[in-house]
């Protein structure tokens, strides 16, 4: 199911955006807006009881469980569509064993400097702040309270859509 979710989450948001224009401030900060929504509507469903508590011993018996999963799963495609068409391909946004793979494929891994090799440092940022994110939910739902996590990950994701409403256009990526 969640799988299914991702991809029909990828195809949306990509057609979204190939219809607004890809490259332009409201494709942009649309996609995350909606990605934080996704999140907000899963977080709500938690938080106010349409998912109950331990849902998860619920299966295969009722699905509800598989709400919340499917909108942050759409929401997941949302966001690396978003990495794809601002051409940082290299930037893993959800899992790490593309990321991982990259860093062992890479032949200037330990030959180049930290300016010389963007890619390569992106990457990494990139790894250790999912790892961030990972421990961070590791405490944050120690007591089975989901909700919070996601409340805050929806959060990030708007801060993130504001942050791209007030971006320059100048640089390497040029929004329009």
């Amino acid at each position: 199911m969640a799988i299914i979710s991702f991809i029909v989450g990828c195809y949306i948001f990509s057609r979204m955006m190939r219809m607004i224009g890809p490259m332009k401030r409201s494709s942009i900060v649309l996609s995350f807006a909606l990605q934080a929504a996704l999140c907000f509507i899963s977080a709500a469903l938690i938080t106010f009881g349409a998912i109950p508590e331990k849902a998860g011993s619920l299966l295969p018996d009722s699905f509800i469980v598989l709400i919340p999963l499917a909108l942050l799963s759409i929401s997941s495609g949302g966001q690396i569509v978003v990495s794809r068409f601002l051409g940082f391909s290299e930037l893993t946004s959800i899992v790490l064993t593309s990321a991982y793979c990259d860093f062992a494929f890479d032949e200037k891994l330990f030959t180049s400097g930290l300016s010389e090799n963007s890619k390569r440092n992106r990457r990494a940022a990139s790894t250790v702040m999912i790892v961030a994110g990972a421990i961070a939910g590791g405490f944050l739902t120690q007591n089975d309270d989901i909700a919070s996590a996601i409340w805050i990950a929806g959060a990030i994701k708007m801060l993130v859509a504001a942050i791209f409403l007030f971006w320059k256009s100048e640089g390497g990526i040029r929004l329009e």
